[in-house]
């Protein structure tokens, strides 16, 4: 399977009024607070991730990297929840990725007209929106985008181009080395 991602970073006022308009317009998936250890490399992203509103972790494979297009291959394995700290404990032994980034993320998740939405907060990305469609084949990707952008229009959002997200997330990686949060 694939994802074909789009993202925008938002203002408060502006996922506020998202909020409203999604819980009157889509069907609501329910909350999906995260903790998540992201294991950064030039071309995939590994995140290890413990599932709070659910309680579950996932070990998860990006084989693009933010910023390298709206297509991403994404492998999962789910792990017991408690273990967690052990799953990221193998990950730091058995791979070196450029940066290591944890973080929380407060998430509500929503489906409209076949597009998933993930209304977000973060530390690093502030308020921010994720519009996902799962596809089998890459002969897809055009009409995914296409209804992905169509549905983002809807709510009066702009999504970001690659090139925004991939200068997004590397200014968080360079705020987080400079910090020492890494």
């Amino acid at each position: 399977m694939y994802e074909i991602e789009h993202r925008a970073v938002i203002s408060e006022e502006k996922y506020e009024d998202l909020k409203i308009a999604l819980d009157d317009q889509a069907k609501s998936l329910g909350e999906d607070d995260k903790e998540v250890a992201y294991y950064i490399f030039p071309n995939r992203l590994l995140k290890v991730v413990r599932n709070i509103s659910k309680g579950t972790g996932v070990l998860s494979l990006k084989l693009t990297a933010l910023g390298q297009g709206s297509a991403f291959k994404e492998l999962e394995i789910p792990f017991p929840v408690e273990d967690f700290d052990t799953m990221n404990a193998i990950c730091k032994e058995i791979s070196v990725p450029e940066q290591v980034i944890v973080g929380t993320q407060k998430r509500s998740n929503y489906e409209y007209h076949g597009v998933e939405i993930a209304l977000k907060w973060s530390e690093d990305w502030g308020y921010h929106v994720e519009f996902e469609r799962l596809i089998s084949d890459l002969a897809g990707k055009d009409a995914a985008d296409a209804e992905i952008l169509e549905v983002a229009k809807h709510f009066s959002v702009t999504v970001m181009s690659e090139e925004e997200v991939a200068s997004f997330a590397r200014a968080i990686r360079e705020r987080k080395t400079t910090d020492g949060k890494d």
